[in-house]
């Protein structure tokens, strides 16, 4: 049999998410189907595959139960209430960052071209020269001379128009749906980590668009913080005159999920999210009305409740903190916003929205933003140590390569923080590495899955976080003092 070589390189960091390391896949071996219980159709052979026509309720295929339970998950209360009743702040004034938002959020209306030459948003297509396919097969060469073709970057900065999103989408890559992974037989290589998914894009939310494909079903567009593909017809372009109105009206920060958007005639437009900005119409009683843009451009008129948002920036504080944290905290891992879900850095970001305070999307790119603090030849206590002493809760993220973490402050006087994460790297005795699923939004120490059997040791969180920044401050040059940094401290 002749190994297939695929080559991908520089992806995860602008991915959001945990990264993965490069390997030199192999293509994976058949997935073995458990003998369905049932009479097979009497078309298909007693030797076929029941997988391949019969339906799912006709299996009676038995489920797997959960896994082994994970010690932090247990102990530490998996609710936002006793960490920021503990740790959190009411403050009194807007931090310096608060007062852009809105011109960050509203920056892809100030271009007149495609902000990015066109030798920088190309990489996918250098990038890209191989990996598999939905059906867990290497993809053709084929394939990528074709998304070459339909990305159309001959025409690129061809249209250069303000336009508005008419609903939530992913922002891809290339312009397809198909996913693209590096090798499912090995872990974090395969699902969910679909290489083409870029990030996603809110409902109503701002945009450039550049071009579109060949046929026109896809734009490449900018948001305030990412460029890629997104379905056309979920966009519609916008006038100097509608930009501008919607620029000068009061805004409504939404604070809750999966609350339904109802227009004048009470039908369904759209779910909110947490991080979603719209502008006030007006108040009505326990309502508020906000104003959104129609497929034709026109404006249109959208009800939500009160408890879903509030209006104007926020300053920090403790009632919202429990809000908004308590909606993030239901969410499932979404690598890069994938299914209307969210990543480690796309959580942080929509949590510090509603207090007008904007981070970029990916991890490495939000561990640059205030005042940084290097953990650099420091060893797991004298971490711990700098943290607690220099960290402010709800203020300030830990970062490791390809994962970031808000810092909730001290609880049992354990450091604690709050991330989006996938899973616990494991390493069994003969050496094979895998995952230990956690799939979710939790609270837990630095030292996440340590308790179990197969832990691997190497990749403890602590170990690897190599800084942590205060985004609510300047950039400072700190001169750190190690001399009074206990070398071991009990924990």
């Amino acid at each position: 049999m002749m190994k297939t070589t695929v080559w991908i390189s520089g992806l995860l960091l602008v991915l959001g998410g945990c990264s993965t390391h490069i390997t030199t896949p192999v293509i994976p071996a058949p997935i073995k189907s458990p003998n369905a219980t049932k009479t097979l159709d009497t078309n298909q052979s007693a030797l076929s595959d029941p997988f391949c026509c019969m339906l799912p309720q006709d299996l009676e295929l038995k489920l797997p139960e959960y896994g082994p339970k994970v010690n932090d998950l247990e102990r530490f209360e998996q609710s936002m209430a006793p960490y920021v009743e503990k740790n959190g702040v009411d403050r009194e004034n807007l931090f310096e960052v608060q007062n852009s938002f809105e011109m960050r959020y509203f920056s892809p209306w100030g271009y007149i071209a495609a902000p990015q030459k066109v030798e920088e948003v190309t990489w996918p297509l250098r990038a890209f020269r191989g990996g598999y396919g939905s059906n867990l097969k290497p993809v053709p060469p084929l394939w990528f001379e074709e998304m070459k073709q339909q990305s159309n970057f001959e025409a690129y900065g061809t249209i250069n128009k303000k336009a508005i999103t008419l609903k939530w989408m992913d922002i891809r890559a290339f312009p397809t749906d198909k996913p693209l992974y590096k090798n499912p037989a090995l872990p974090g290589e395969g699902y969910p980590f679909d290489l083409l998914q870029n990030s996603s894009v809110n409902y109503n939310e701002p945009i450039f668009i550049s071009h579109t494909s060949k046929d026109g079903a896809w734009s490449y567009i900018f948001t305030n913080n990412v460029s890629g593909w997104v379905k056309s017809d979920g966009i519609t372009l916008i006038n100097d005159e509608t930009a501008l109105m919607i620029q000068k009206s009061e805004k409504a920060f939404l604070i809750e999920d999966n609350i339904a958007l109802l227009d004048n005639t009470n039908r369904f437009i759209a779910y909110s999210r947490v991080g979603m900005v719209l502008p006030l119409e007006r108040v009505e009683g326990d309502n508020y009305y906000v104003k959104a843009i129609d497929t034709n451009s026109s404006t249109k008129i959208l009800s939500l409740p009160k408890h879903s948002a509030h209006i104007g920036v926020s300053r920090l504080n403790k009632s919202d903190l429990i809000t908004i944290g308590t909606q993030l905290l239901k969410n499932t891992y979404g690598w890069g916003g994938m299914y209307g879900e969210r990543d480690c850095s796309s959580m942080i970001r929509d949590m510090m929205t509603p207090f007008g305070i904007w981070l970029p999307r990916n991890s490495s790119a939000q561990a640059r933003k205030g005042d940084i603090v290097s953990f650099t030849g420091l060893s797991d206590d004298e971490k711990l140590f700098l943290i607690k002493e220099k960290g402010i809760p709800f203020e300030t993220i830990i970062y490791l390569k390809g994962h970031v973490l808000l810092y909730v402050g001290t609880y049992q006087d354990s450091v604690m923080v709050m991330h989006n994460v996938w899973g616990v790297r494991t390493l069994d005795k003969q050496g094979n590495r895998g995952r230990h699923i956690i799939g979710k939004a939790v609270i837990s120490t630095l030292e996440l899955g340590a308790d179990l059997e197969d832990f691997d040791p190497a990749m403890k969180l602590l170990s690897r976080v190599e800084s942590m920044n205060i985004f609510t401050q300047p950039p400072t040059t700190l001169t750190r003092n190690t001399k009074n940094i206990p070398k071991k401290k009990s924990l």
